[in-house]
């Protein structure tokens, strides 16, 4: 039995040490006032579009999948976003860490989304880097690069209180002093 104790004492702490040298890192999180990681993703087309590619523009980064019932309750909400911002601006970024477009194109037909973009993370390695945990989850970047707001979890259902935010958002970013900038 005395043999046995030093054992079982070297199993444990080289197990121990076997995990901690093997587990995956875990990402940092993205907080307000954080800048946003950049990062180059497809959309449906195959044209590859940054992050950074939307300086000097509000953007609203979405983390979603087609089987999520909060992330389909949130989408029509969010087709009204972009409907009243796409002129202006702002980018609707909508990813979804589902495996292909097929499905992500089923669910826009069956939800008549007709005017926000597909973007896809099958790989969940924008969704690491961004520390998601739940879906849907949300960030309001602005035109420097910024996070202005976190929403894990579904949007707020009071559609008009953050559609008032984004606006203020907007037209900072439309006005002379940020064009200066």
């Amino acid at each position: 039995m005395a043999r046995l104790k030093p054992i079982v004492f070297f199993a444990v702490v080289g197990a121990a040490a076997l995990f901690l040298v093997l587990r995956k890192p875990v990402s940092p999180i993205v907080n307000v006032g954080d800048p946003a990681p950049d990062f180059a993703i497809k959309d449906e087309t195959g044209k590859e579009v940054k992050l950074s590619d939307y300086r000097g523009s509000v953007v609203f980064l979405n983390f979603w999948f087609t089987t999520c019932a909060p992330c389909k309750a949130e989408m029509p909400d969010m087709e009204l976003v972009n409907r009243v911002f796409k002129d202006r601006k702002f980018k609707m970024l909508p990813v979804s860490v589902d495996t292909n477009f097929d499905d992500v194109k089923k669910f826009y037909g069956e939800l008549k989304l007709t005017t926000m973009p597909m973007f896809l993370d099958p790989g969940k390695q924008l969704a690491t880097r961004y520390n998601v945990r739940v879906f849907p989850e949300t960030y309001i970047i602005d035109g420097n690069g910024i996070v202005l707001k976190h929403y894990p979890g579904p949007l707020p259902r009071s559609t008009a209180a953050y559609m008032a935010a984004l606006e203020e958002y907007v037209k900072k970013e439309e006005s002379p002093a940020s064009a200066s900038q």
